[in-house]
């Protein structure tokens, strides 16, 4: 109890009082001045212990030291000490801390702020447990965090799940939160609640992962997230984990490096699959490699602005290659079946083979669509491109279910036990050859077994292989061959087998596909087949599909240009204009000047027919012509350059046939011309 000597003084004071007789002054009046360095006596008083004592005795000690007057020092004391001794002490005003950028509040007291902060706390704990108490089961628990989540409430979900994660596990409702801040894009936030939820005992599952890695793919910035990205996945292999990688860890770390275009980090995690078994690579693992080669060798141009065309075609095709041996590994495990192939995997290889400059590479694709689709070809193969004489026919088409446990032709087939070439534990990446290698250097050479590697057909015929079902991608790969062999004949033929309603696929063609096809139309200048393409899409457009656009109307002018030395060409884009201005609500304008380019050129030919087509765009012209007036911005995509360039054209579209016609046209044609020009200037 008595540890200073304030104490002990004023109790002998109390007591010896009457025999000390002591005058006032030297009851006062320190014994010395050493007193006053006390340090244990300091730091007892500005603690707190004794707040009167403290401040009568700093009052006197500050005056002794002035120099003031006894009185004066007395009255001083007196004034100060009339604190009663358990009186709380005064609250001091906080400093500013000027390096933490904070107030500090003196140790005796509490601002303000902090103590309504703690009441505040304190109410909304007592709330949280009344709610908690309703949510007992963890599916209960889950379901409240997702309409939190919902609602943009995660503080208070995450609240809740703190709470909870005292008296159960309750993985699923941390994953959840860790799912909604990584669609949010906030990465760092989820890397702090998935690190809380260990340190609380909330062992992550295998979802917990895959939501981690599937949130760092979605970053906008994957260069940033990738060393994130294979940290998480190269801790998941340590012994005291509690959940090993599987594929799905695996083909979503995969995409993160894929899309930040790291291609050692990427065979370096491919390097650790094994050959066979659950964590085997399947079909989505080899899509995401045929698309980060096609990726890397494509935007490398952006990368290398001084590369010539000849090492951009190296690189490409040594991507082609690279490729091909992918493909050499894929085959011998799908007719194994280890995996199922479908239309994504395709599709991949064949845009890789696109990349090529070489016949061979596109007429592969067409070769690459028999041989995993059943898609018979079209058109005969490239001179010392046939068949190899150890193939045999393909089997009866079976179309592939999306998914091969609801395939009966997959799941029935008979496994071939034969061991895929390489190492039977772990799978690695397709080895290059020096020339694959090099920078710079010669065109890698083309093998026979890379040549035939889409040719060859299972000589096994124990069991049919499931097909991939063709889609409208693989429709337009296949246009898209065609267009660059200039096979046309066949690329109309497989459209009409591909998109036939009777026929085995039955694919309804989207805005792309009519697109390419279109496209294919203009090389072959078949003016007719695109106008009466353009009105099959504008009678599907009436069902409610939405197929026809202004680039669609484009496409299908710009055929009928091409086609200018028909005759009939004048009237299949009169045609065009028909759809257009029952199609949009707004014309085109860079429709309507090829419009007026293909009048212009048929105007030495036929000029009335000229001034006809002329009068057909009229309409059009004067909904423009409003537009220029009374600025209607909100309508359309037009611009102010576009149409008066239109209007330059009309001007001399109407020049040329007045020149051209002569006295030839009859007073109501060159006082239309002249109303039209005048319109216009």
């Amino acid at each position: 109890m008595l540890k200073c000597r304030i104490c002990i003084s004023r109790c002998i004071r109390t007591i010896f009082a009457d025999v000390l007789h002591l005058p006032q002054e030297s009851r006062l009046k320190p014994a010395s001045t050493s007193r006053l360095r006390n340090v244990s006596q300091s730091i007892s008083l500005r603690r707190g212990h004794h707040p009167a004592p403290f401040r009568s005795y700093t009052a006197y000690a500050k005056n002794f030291h002035q120099n003031v007057p006894f009185a004066a020092r007395c009255q001083t004391t007196q004034a100060t000490s009339r604190i009663e001794p358990w009186s709380a002490p005064p609250r001091l005003p906080p400093k500013h801390d000027e390096d933490n950028k904070r107030d500090v509040v003196p140790h005796g007291g509490q601002d303000l702020a902090t103590r309504e902060t703690r009441a505040l706390d304190f109410k909304r704990r007592k709330e949280l447990n009344k709610e908690l108490l309703y949510l007992q089961d963890p599916l209960k628990l889950a379901e409240n965090t997702i309409g939190r989540l919902r609602n943009s409430d995660d503080e208070k979900a995450l609240e809740i799940i703190r709470m909870a994660s005292k008296r159960s596990q309750c993985t699923v409702s941390w994953n959840h939160v860790i799912d909604y801040e990584m669609s949010k894009g906030r990465v760092q936030k989820a890397e702090r609640v998935y690190n809380e939820m260990k340190k609380r005992a909330q062992r992550p599952d295998a979802q917990t992962y895959t939501l981690l890695l599937r949130g760092l793919s979605w970053h906008p910035h994957p260069k940033e997230t990738l060393p994130r990205a294979l940290k998480i996945y190269h801790s998941m292999y340590a012994h005291n984990c509690p959940v090993q990688p599987n594929i799905i860890h695996t083909n979503a770390v995969l995409k993160v490096c894929a899309l930040a275009k790291d291609m050692d980090a990427l065979w370096g995690v491919t390097a650790k699959l094994p050959a066979r078994g659950p964590g085997a690579a399947d079909n989505l693992t080899f899509t995401i490699l045929l698309n980060a080669i096609r990726t890397v060798a494509w935007h490398a141009d952006e990368d290398l602005p001084d590369e010539g065309p000849v090492e951009k075609s190296v690189r490409r095709q040594r991507a082609v290659m690279q490729g091909r041996r992918l493909w050499e590994e894929i085959v011998p495990r799908w007719r194994a079946g280890n995996f199922w192939i479908d239309e994504r995997l395709v599709c991949a290889m064949g845009r890789l083979l696109l990349l090529g400059s070489t016949e061979r590479d596109y007429d592969d694709v067409l070769s690459l669509a028999e041989q995993v689709m059943a898609i018979p070809r079209q058109k005969q193969r490239l001179p010392g491109m046939e068949k190899p004489p150890d193939a045999v026919e393909p089997p009866p088409t079976s179309s592939a279910s999306a998914d091969p446990e609801e395939s009966s032709t997959f799941s029935n087939a008979q496994v071939d036990e034969t061991p895929i070439e390489g190492d039977e534990n772990t799978w690695s990446p397709p080895e290059e050859d020096a020339s694959f290698q090099t920078q710079s250097g010669p065109v890698p050479t083309l093998t026979p077994a890379l040549a035939n590697v889409f040719h060859h057909r299972p000589t096994s015929k124990r069991s049919p292989i499931s097909t991939a079902l063709p889609g409208r991608n693989t429709l337009s790969l296949i246009l898209d061959a065609c267009i660059r062999l200039h096979a046309i004949p066949p690329a109309q033929a497989y459209w009409g087998l591909l998109t036939d309603p009777s026929g085995p696929y039955n694919i309804q063609p989207d805005g792309e596909n009519y697109h390419m096809y279109l496209r294919l139309l203009r090389v072959q200048r078949a003016s007719k087949l695109a106008v009466a393409l353009l009105r099959d899409i504008h009678s599907s457009d009436l069902k409610g599909m939405k197929i026809l656009q202004p680039k669609t109307v484009r496409i299908a002018m710009s055929c009928c240009v091409r086609d200018k030395n028909n005759t009939n060409a004048l009237s299949h884009a009169q045609g065009v204009l028909e759809v257009m201005y029952k199609s949009l609500e707004q014309p085109d304008v860079k429709a309507c000047e090829m419009y007026l380019v293909l009048v212009s050129a048929s105007a030495k030919r036929d000029f009335r027919a000229s001034i006809s087509a002329l009068r057909t765009l009229e309409p059009g012209m004067r909904m423009l012509k409003n537009w220029v007036n009374y600025q209607f911005r909100d309508v359309g995509d037009w611009d102010d350059e576009s149409v008066f360039e239109l209007a330059r054209k009309v001007v001399g579209a109407c020049d040329l046939l007045r020149g051209v016609a002569g006295d030839r046209l009859d007073r109501e044609e060159k006082k239309w011309l002249e109303h039209l020009k005048l319109g216009w200037s």
